[in-house]
């Protein structure tokens, strides 16, 4: 890795870039993206393929974009409606830190937030870690992250980009990450596979994928709210033998699961247990 950080490898670049799948598989629309300091190429692509984002939609219901289009919508608003949010990310990382204390460090730790959201993870990783770049498809959500590390005057250490990445060279100027979180978002993927094998692409040899989601229940019943079932494929929640299966498939090992004490703050999933999985990118891959 160069001694140049991650940060500032991606200084930000304003405007839209559409690449189809015929040049590389990849299907995204970048807004506010970390980019070489070359121009973007600005690829033509049909409309039919520039949808998909995070997860493959099967079937009629396109959760991706479901999901896109909600926190598009709700980004500026979400600190508002959800009160609890800011509090649930803090004791997310918490949790993280205590079951995996050697994973963070200040002078080394370039971390990876998943399926950022407005950054609450990442300003609660921000301590505790050298860099984050952030994640989302939602292009609102980016724009609040960016905004609010800017306020907050932590815009060096913490930035997102608005990317569907696919695990192809060239994302994100070829950075890898020791250290990639993914919180309270899983169930929101359908394929989640798939999502799994991206992110360990993006990890170093050696480095570990760390997601917090809800596990699903003994009895098996749905556990989110009827309205919110059009952005959960996995409503009801994720058993650990699906996840354990899913990293070890993604080519992950030393697999680990902890259930974490009870998120009593969210109204919403009061009653839900959450986990903690861990994947390593074993040593020798590159």
């Amino acid at each position: 890795m160069p001694t140049l950080s991650l940060i500032h490898r991606f200084p930000l670049h304003r405007g839209t870039v559409y690449i189809g799948p015929r040049w590389n598989r990849m299907a995204y629309i970048l807004s506010n993206v970390f980019c070489p300091t070359q121009p973007l190429t600005v690829l033509a692509m049909s409309q039919a393929s520039s949808t998909h984002a995070h997860a493959h939609a099967q079937g009629t219901h396109d959760f991706a974009a479901a999901n896109r289009e909600h926190f598009d919508e709700h980004a500026t608003k979400l600190v508002e409606e959800h009160p609890f949010a800011r509090k649930l990310a803090q004791l997310v990382v918490n949790g993280l830190r205590e079951t995996y204390p050697s994973l963070f460090s200040k002078e080394k730790t370039e971390t990876m937030d998943f399926a950022c959201g407005i950054g609450m993870v990442s300003q609660a990783l921000q301590p505790h870690v050298k860099h984050v770049v952030g994640v989302d498809i939602s292009q609102g959500s980016v724009d609040v992250y960016n905004q609010q590390a800017e306020e907050k005057g932590i815009a060096s250490d913490i930035k997102a980009v608005c990317a569907n990445l696919q695990g192809q060279a060239g994302e994100l100027s070829d950075a890898r990450f020791d250290l990639i979180v993914c919180s309270v978002s899983y169930h929101h993927f359908e394929d989640i596979l798939a999502i799994t094998r991206t992110l360990a692409f993006f990890l170093r040899p050696g480095g570990s994928l760390l997601i917090v989601d809800i596990k699903a229940a003994p009895d098996g019943r749905v556990l989110f709210p009827e309205t919110h079932l059009h952005l959960v494929p996995h409503k009801h929640g994720l058993t650990e033998e699906t996840v354990r299966t899913t990293f070890e498939e993604a080519g992950l090992v030393q697999f680990g699961w902890k259930d974490m004490p009870p998120m009593t703050e969210n109204p919403y999933l009061p009653d839900a247990v959450w986990f903690i999985a861990r994947g390593v990118k074993p040593a020798g891959e590159a």
